[in-house]
């Protein structure tokens, strides 16, 4: 499965897919720009605590722990 469908399934109204999807993603952490951005989206976002967990205990997995503070402070995008 590759990133692309992950992310969708990271919107899915399902608790469990968002989860699952969690799990795939962090397969990707230490070689995907694509794969932290989404996470740390997530481990600020979701609605549902256990999912941003799980998101944020992803990282420690691979021994990155993500950034403190709001994930708008960390990544801001230039449209140009």
């Amino acid at each position: 499965m590759d990133i692309s469908e992950i992310m969708k399934q990271l919107s899915s109204k399902s608790v469990a897919k968002r989860k699952r999807a969690i799990i795939r993603l962090k397969r990707h952490l230490r070689n995907d720009n694509l794969a932290r951005l989404c996470l740390h989206y997530i481990s600020d976002h979701d609605p549902c605590y256990t999912v941003r967990n799980i998101a944020r205990q992803a990282f420690y997995v691979v021994g990155e722990p993500p950034p403190a503070g709001s994930w708008e402070r960390h990544h801001l995008f230039h449209l140009e």
